[in-house]
């Protein structure tokens, strides 16, 4: 059984926060070179994405750009720098 990481376990950087779910997919769209839609419950590096049927993900290079609910804190857009494996397990399961 794999176990859930949180984002304390992984390095990324805030991008943006405070932001609603329109503005972070906005935001996502404009700084990626592709984005895919997920469903909630998708994991990226274990940490589970929260939201609808078509959160965005977006890809800039290595990097994935993902908006990122954290319950009592709000929605954050966050991103993991050199995420070939992830990368490659979205365009396997989304492509």
């Amino acid at each position: 059984m794999s176990r859930s990481s949180c984002t304390k376990d992984i390095p990324y950087e805030i991008l943006t926060s405070g932001v609603t779910l329109a503005q972070s997919e906005k935001y996502i769209k404009e700084n990626s070179d592709r984005v895919f839609h997920v469903p909630g419950g998708y994991k990226i590096k274990g940490m589970k994405l929260i939201g609808s049927d078509k959160i965005p993900v977006g890809v800039k290079g290595k990097d994935l750009i993902f908006q990122f609910i954290k319950p009592c804190f709000g929605l954050f857009v966050l991103k993991i720098a050199d995420a070939q494996e992830e990368i490659d397990k979205l365009q396997k399961e989304f492509s």
